[in-house]
């Protein structure tokens, strides 16, 4: 007897599973494990993985899409509790920016290996959905910010927000060594690079928005 087919909610249940899955081993193991890996881990056939993703970096794609657009919805009351404008707006800015990036658990970690690897070996459609829905996500915060604070001219915002994310990103893929490194870094000659990621992270985004708030 045919199976009965999957109702919408059954599809979205089951793709959750797997996302959750393949992000519990990505913690794990700190590596992209395979898809029958995370089909294992989801109690699912390997088979079923097919069915909702081609490949694992797409698996990862769309953890990122959904770190991303939990970001941002935690972004928008940060933005429309801004001063408007002024120097104020940097340091407080700065200040629950920092506090968003250390809640959003492996986004910066993913964010660095989809620049690395999985760019690299994904589809061209998976990219697009991703890249649009970045693209659209920081549009869409540049002009909450124009709007509330005042920054001008158009566009503006969505050109300080990209700065802001390509400045955390890099930051973060500067100063997270491994522990055999950490070690190295007590060493004098060294002591120059032993910084701390969410110190550093707020001086330099702090900064960055001074200049756009002058």
């Amino acid at each position: 007897m045919a199976r009965n087919a999957l109702s919408e909610d059954e599809r979205e249940s089951r793709r959750q599973i797997l996302l959750e899955a393949a992000h519990r081993l990505y913690r794990e193991r700190g590596v992209l494990p395979p898809v029958a890996d995370i089909a294992t881990a989801a109690g699912l056939a390997k088979g079923t993985v097919y069915l909702y993703f081609r490949t694992k970096e797409e698996i990862f794609v769309a953890l990122l899409e959904d770190g991303f657009a939990r970001l941002f919805a935690a972004l928008g009351p940060v933005l429309d509790g801004l001063p408007r404008g002024g120097a104020a707006v940097a340091a407080q800015f700065a200040r629950h920016f920092g506090q968003l990036v250390a809640a959003s658990g492996d986004l910066l970690p993913l964010a660095a290996l989809a620049n690395a690897v999985l760019e690299q070996n994904l589809p061209v459609e998976p990219m697009r959905r991703f890249k649009t829905a970045l693209a659209q996500g920081i549009a869409a915060a540049g002009a909450r910010l124009e709007a509330h604070t005042g920054l001008a001219p158009a566009g503006s915002g969505e050109t300080l927000l990209l700065h802001t994310y390509a400045l955390t990103l890099g930051l973060w893929q500067a100063l997270s060594y491994p522990a055999a490194l950490k070690i190295l870094l007590k060493e004098p000659e060294l002591r120059g690079l032993d910084r701390d990621f969410a110190n550093e992270l707020e001086n330099a985004i702090a900064a960055l928005w001074r200049g756009a708030f002058h």
